[in-house]
C-alpha cells in the first residue's frame, strides 16, 4: 500500500499543471545553460580577468536600478492578471509607459552619478549603452515574459527567456568574428542591439498570442506605492547579489572582480532549476494568497522538500566540479575554483528563502519581504566595505554567506509570525 500511495502521488505530481509549467521552464533553462555557458566561456577567454571584471562591475552597477526602471510593473502584471484576466491590456500598456518614463530617468541619473565616480577603464559611453540595454530594452522584454506568466502561458515565458540568451550568444559570435582584439565598447554595443531585438520579437509574440496593450497615460500614477514596494525588494535583492562585484572593482582590483564574477556566474547557473520552479509557481502564490498567508504557506510547504533535495545535490556537485574551472576558463581563473567551492552553500540558503519570500508576497505582505531584503542589502554592503580592502574576493564571499543566511532566518521568522497571527 505505501508503494501504491507513493506512486499515486508521483503520478499526480507529474500530471499537474505546475509540474508541466516547471518542466517547460526547466527545459528552457537547460538550453539557456548550454548557450550561456558557451558565450560566458567565450567572453571570459576573449577578455582577460581585468577587462571581464570591468564589464562585470558596470553591469552590476546598472543592475541595481533595473527594478526601478519599470517600477515593479512585472510583478503587478502577474498579481493583477493572475487574479483577473481582463486586466491584461491595461496592465501591460501601463507597464510599457512606466518603463519608458522611469527607465529614461534612471539612465540619466546613472550617467550623472558615474561622471563623478567613474571606474577605471570604463568609459561613460559604455555605461550608457549597458544602461540603455538593461533599463529599457531588457525591461520591455521582461514585461512580455511576465505577462505570459500572469495569463498562465508559461511555455511562451520559456521561449522568451531562451530567446534573450540566444540573441546574446549570437552577439558574442559576431564579436569574435568581426574583431581580432575586441573592446568592451564593441561588445556592449552588440549586447545592447541583441537585447533590443529580443524585446521586439517578444512583443510581437505577445500581441499575436493574446492582445495589444492599452495605453492610458493617467494610469501611470496607479499602483505607484505597490510598484515601489516590488521595485525596492528586487533592487535590494540585486544589491546583495551584485554590489560585491562593483565594490571589488572599486575597492580591490578588476582582476579580483573577474575571478569572483566567474565563480558567481557558475553558481547562478546551478540555481536555475529552483528558479524555474519558483517562476512556474509565482502566479499560484498570488491565487492562493487571496485567502491570506495560510493559503500561500500551504503551497510553500508542497514545493520546499523537493527543492531542498536538489539544493543539497547541487552543493555537492559544485564541490566536484570546482577543480575543472581553470581547465575550462583558463589558468587565469584558478582562484575561481576556490571561490566557487566557498560560495556553494548559498544555493541551500537561497532555496530556503525564495519560497518563504513568495509566501509573503502572495499573501499581500510584500512590504515585509521588501523591508527584509533592504536590511540584508545594507548589511551585505557594509560587510563588503569592511572585508574587501583586507581580503579581496574572499571578503566578498564571507559577506555573501552571512547575508544569505541572515535573509533566510528573517524571512522564515516573518512567515512563522504571520502564520501564527492569522491562526
Amino acid at each position: 500500500m505505501p508503494k501504491k500511495k507513493a506512486l499515486a502521488k508521483i503520478q499526480q505530481l507529474v500530471n499537474s499543471g505546475r509540474f508541466k509549467d516547471s518542466l517547460a521552464l526547466f527545459q528552457s533553462f537547460i538550453l539557456q545553460l548550454i548557450v550561456q555557458g558557451i558565450y560566458f566561456i567565450i567572453l571570459a577567454r576573449t577578455f582577460a580577468p581585468e577587462k571581464y571584471g570591468a564589464y562585470v562591475g558596470i553591469v552590476a552597477i546598472v543592475s541595481v536600478f533595473i527594478p526601478f526602471a519599470s517600477w515593479g510593473s512585472e510583478q503587478i502584471i502577474i498579481q493583477n492578471v493572475s487574479r483577473q484576466r481582463s486586466a491584461f491590456r491595461e496592465a501591460w500598456g501601463t507597464g510599457i509607459l512606466k518603463t519608458l518614463v522611469f527607465g529614461s530617468i534612471f539612465i540619466s541619473l546613472i550617467l550623472i552619478g558615474y561622471s563623478f565616480f567613474p571606474i577605471p577603464g570604463i568609459s561613460l559611453e559604455i555605461v550608457f549603452v549597458v544602461a540603455l540595454a538593461n533599463l529599457i530594452f531588457l525591461r520591455l522584454n521582461d514585461l512580455v515574459r511576465d505577462s505570459f506568466v500572469g495569463v498562465g502561458m508559461l511555455g511562451y515565458t520559456a521561449k522568451i527567456m531562451f530567446l534573450l540568451s540566444l540573441n546574446r550568444f549570437v552577439g558574442v559570435l559576431v564579436l569574435i568574428a568581426l574583431f581580432d582584439h575586441p573592446s568592451l565598447l564593441a561588445w556592449t554595443n552588440i549586447y545592447c542591439f541583441a537585447t533590443f531585438c529580443s524585446a521586439v520579437i517578444s512583443t510581437y509574440l505577445l500581441v499575436k498570442q493574446i492582445d495589444y496593450p492599452q495605453f492610458i497615460f493617467s494610469k501611470i500614477k496607479k499602483d505607484l506605492k505597490l510598484g515601489f514596494s516590488f521595485a525596492v525588494g528586487i533592487s535590494a535583492q540585486t544589491i546583495y547579489n551584485d554590489i560585491d562585484k562593483s565594490m571589488l572593482a572599486k575597492l580591490s582590483t578588476l582582476e579580483s572582480a573577474g575571478i569572483y564574477g566567474a565563480a558567481y556566474h557558475i553558481l547562478s547557473v546551478s540555481f536555475t532549476p529552483i528558479l524555474s520552479l519558483a517562476m512556474a509557481s509565482f502566479r499560484n502564490f498570488f491565487q492562493q494568497g487571496v485567502s491570506g498567508i495560510k493559503g500561500s504557506f500551504a503551497l510553500c510547504k508542497k514545493l520546499l522538500p523537493m527543492s531542498l533535495g536538489y539544493s543539497l545535490i547541487a552543493v555537492v556537485g559544485l564541490a566536484i566540479f570546482a577543480p575543472f574551472v581553470p581547465l575550462i576558463l583558463g589558468s587565469e581563473y584558478a582562484d575561481s575554483a576556490t571561490a566557487l567551492l566557498w560560495l556553494s552553500p548559498t544555493i541551500f540558503f537561497r532555496t530556503m528563502y525564495i519560497f518563504a519570500a513568495d509566501t509573503l508576497t502572495g499573501a499581500n505582505l510584500q512590504k515585509v519581504r521588501s523591508g527584509s531584503q533592504v536590511l540584508v542589502a545594507i548589511v551585505n554592503a557594509f560587510l563588503n566595505f569592511l572585508l574587501i580592502p583586507r581580503y579581496s574576493w574572499r571578503g566578498s564571499i564571507w559577506a555573501t554567506l552571512i547575508a544569505e543566511c541572515l535573509l533566510m532566518v528573517i524571512l522564515w521568522s516573518a512567515v512563522y509570525f504571520y502564520s501564527r497571527k492569522s491562526a
